[in-house]
Parts: C-alpha cells; sequence; structure tokens
C-alpha cells in the first residue's frame, strides 16, 4: 500500500508573531483510509506574502504520521508593513516516484509591532 492522501493538522490557524507549534502529517491510503508509510517523506515552509522560503524541503524519517516542528523563526514577521503573513507547510509522500502526494496547511500569523 503506498500513501496517497497526506492530511496535515494545525492546532489552530492563528498564531501570534514568534509563537510556535507542532503540526502533524498524517499519510494514508485513499482506498481504504487506513495509515500507510510512504517510502520519503519531504516538507517545506513558505510565507505566502512574500514569497520567502522559510525551510526548503528537507528530508525525515519514513513513517506512517510526522510531527513537525513549527519554530517562532517560522513565525517570524518578514515584512514590518504587513499587519499579518499567511505560512504555508507543504508536505510531499513519496517525492519525485509515481506514487507522489502532496498536502498543505496555512495558517495566519499576527503581527504584533505597535500593539502594546
Amino acid at each position: 500500500m503506498c500513501a496517497d492522501q497526506v492530511e496535515i493538522v494545525l492546532p489552530k490557524t492563528k498564531w501570534l508573531e514568534e509563537t510556535s507549534f507542532t503540526a502533524t502529517a498524517y499519510f494514508r491510503t485513499r482506498s481504504t483510509k487506513l495509515a500507510s508509510t510512504p517510502t520519503t517523506i519531504h516538507y517545506r515552509v513558505d510565507d505566502l506574502h512574500t514569497g520567502k522560503v522559510l525551510t526548503d524541503w528537507t528530508s525525515a524519517t519514513a513513517a506512517s504520521s510526522l510531527n513537525i516542528a513549527i519554530t517562532s523563526t517560522h513565525n517570524e514577521i518578514q515584512s514590518d508593513s504587513n499587519a499579518f503573513e499567511r505560512k504555508q507547510l507543504t508536505v510531499q509522500a513519496d517525492q519525485g516516484l509515481s506514487t507522489q502526494a502532496n498536502g498543505k496547511a496555512v495558517w495566519q500569523v499576527q503581527n504584533l509591532q505597535g500593539i502594546t
């Protein structure tokens, strides 16, 4: 069985700048919805407002689920002129193979500049 679905679960979708959290990616088969372990797992983190790559493709140990640390560095505001920024975690199972599957999760980070 190959993992042909990637589901990413975030604790919530709105965060204050420079906070951290753990995202969890689950790998399943579409036909049975059962957990499956892909051959390879890779992930990356991007800032959608600025287009900046915060963490380029990183490999992880293959498993049926993966906890990914989203750090305070990921949640730094990239442009002080933004009241908030949207960040995106992309996870790929079987990167580059015919069985490749992608999952994405987006969250918002609030800029606290000027807030007392």
